[in-house]
C-alpha cells in the first residue's frame, strides 16, 4: 500500500517541480464566469470567442456523441445553451489539459491516450453504476496523471527513463520509481496543479489519491471509480502501462463497488465501444 507523502517530501516536490503552469487566461475567466449565479450564455460565448483555438475545441467536443446530442451544434452560444454550463466547464478543462501535452511526441501521445481513455472510462463507469457525478468522474479521470506531464516538463530525462522502464516492464510501479528519483510521485504533483487551478476539492482529492483510493474522504466513490477506470485502461493497453492479463474483478476498487466478473466483463465491453467511437474527438 502506497503511503501519503511526508511534509519533507512535499517540500522537495515544491522545490524540484518549480513553478506550476497557470491556467490560461481566457479559460480561467470563462470558468470564473460560469461559477457566477447570474451569468448568461452570451457572456460565456463572448469570453470563449477571444481564444479561437479553445472555442473550436469546445465546439468540436460539444458535437461528439459522447454528449448524446441529436442535432449539430453550430455556434458557441448554442453549445452553452444546449449542453449547459457544467458541461461547458468540463469541455474547457479538457481542452486546456490537452495543451499541457505539447510538444506532442511519442511519449506525450502515450500519456494523452491514457488520460483520455481514463476520462472516458470513468464517465462510462459512473453512468453505468448510476453515480450522479459523471462529469466529475470524466475530469478526474482525464487529469489523474497530469502530474506526469509536469514532471516530464521539469525533469525530462529521469521522467522519460521511468516511462520507458514501465513501458518495458508493466510490473514496475510509476509511483515507486518516481519516489526513488524525486521523493514524491505524479499523483501529488497533479494534486498541487489541480489545487492551483482551483478545481473542486473532490477532484483535487481524486487526482491525489488515485493510487490509494482508501485515503479519499470527501467523495470516496469518485476516487474509487477513477482507480478502476485506470485499471481498465491498463488492461486495454492504453498508455505506457500495459496489463492485458489483469483480473479486473480482483482489483480493490472493483471489489469496493461489489462488481463481479460478469459485470466487469460487460463494463469492459462498454468502455471499449466508447473508446472506439469517442477517443478520436479529443486528439
Amino acid at each position: 500500500m502506497e503511503t501519503a507523502p511526508t511534509s519533507t517530501e512535499l517540500h522537495a516536490l515544491v522545490q524540484l517541480t518549480g513553478d506550476l503552469p497557470p491556467m490560461p487566461h481566457v479559460a480561467s475567466e470563462a470558468l470564473q464566469k460560469i461559477a457566477e449565479p447570474n451569468t448568461s450564455a452570451e457572456e460565456i460565448q463572448r469570453i470563449l470567442a477571444r481564444d479561437p483555438g479553445l472555442a473550436a475545441r469546445v465546439l468540436k467536443l460539444a458535437n461528439s456523441s459522447f454528449y448524446a446530442r441529436s442535432r449539430t451544434i453550430a455556434t458557441l452560444r448554442e453549445a452553452v445553451v444546449v449542453i449547459g454550463f457544467k458541461t461547458v466547464r468540463t469541455l474547457v478543462l479538457a481542452s486546456i489539459t490537452r495543451d499541457l501535452f505539447e510538444p506532442f511526441g511519442l511519449t506525450e501521445k502515450l500519456l494523452w491516450e491514457h488520460a483520455v481513455g481514463c476520462g472516458l472510462a470513468a464517465r462510462t463507469l459512473a453512468v453505468s453504476l448510476r453515480f450522479s457525478r459523471a462529469e466529475e468522474c470524466f475530469l478526474a479521470g482525464l487529469l489523474h496523471d497530469v502530474g506526469k506531464m509536469i514532471l516530464l516538463t521539469h525533469h525530462s530525462e529521469p521522467t522519460r527513463r521511468i516511462i520507458q522502464d514501465v513501458y518495458n516492464d508493466s510490473d514496475l510501479s510509476f509511483s515507486a520509481l518516481e519516489r526513488d528519483a524525486f521523493g514524491f510521485d505524479h499523483a501529488e504533483v497533479g494534486r498541487l496543479l489541480a489545487a492551483k487551478w482551483r478545481f473542486p476539492e473532490e477532484i483535487v482529492e481524486a487526482i491525489g489519491c488515485h493510487h490509494r483510493p482508501g485515503a479519499a474522504k470527501l467523495l470516496p466513490a469518485l476516487t474509487v471509480i477513477v482507480h478502476l477506470a485506470n485499471a481498465f485502461c491498463h488492461k486495454l493497453e492504453l498508455g505506457p502501462t500495459k496489463r492485458p492479463d489483469v483480473d479486473l474483478a480482483s482489483v480493490p476498487s472493483a471489489r469496493a463497488l461489489k462488481l463481479g466478473p460478469e459485470k466487469v466483463a460487460a463494463l469492459e465491453e462498454s468502455i471499449r465501444q466508447v473508446l472506439e467511437t469517442e477517443a478520436s474527438m479529443f486528439s
